[in-house]
């Protein structure tokens, strides 16, 4: 059963829509060198389709636990406790091996966009 802290399910969320995005982009670039190195089908002039993931639009029910961590220091002395907060999907496994009551759910709605890159280079004057 997948219980994580939230903010690690969140990341690999968004490390995940990085990845698919790579992937489109590099499966454009594979075809454009094929369509620019093929003999025949250079003399038509065709471009690659470039496929992009303007935003995604995530709910998610889950199980929320807040839990208390021990913090210590390099000599492993205890110098207090931080919150995480811990989620696990709602399914038929988890609701039925911890008894849970699902009208007690949570709704995590997140919108991921993608934004243009900043341009770091400066005019000259």
């Amino acid at each position: 059963m997948l219980v994580s802290p939230l903010a690690t399910i969140l990341s690999e969320v968004g490390r995940s829509i990085a990845v698919t995005q790579r992937e489109l982009d590099r499966n454009s670039i594979n075809t454009q060198i094929e369509l620019s190195s093929d003999e025949v089908l250079k003399n038509y002039d065709l471009d690659a389709t470039w496929y992009h993931i303007p935003e995604v639009d995530l709910e998610l029910k889950m199980a929320l636990t807040m839990k208390y961590e021990e913090e210590r220091d390099s000599k492993n002395q205890l110098r207090g406790y931080r919150r995480v907060l811990s989620a696990a999907p709602l399914n038929a496994s988890y609701v039925s091996t911890n008894s849970y009551a699902v009208e007690g759910s949570s709704v995590l709605k997140a919108r991921i966009i993608s934004i243009p890159p900043s341009s770091s280079k400066v005019e000259p004057q």
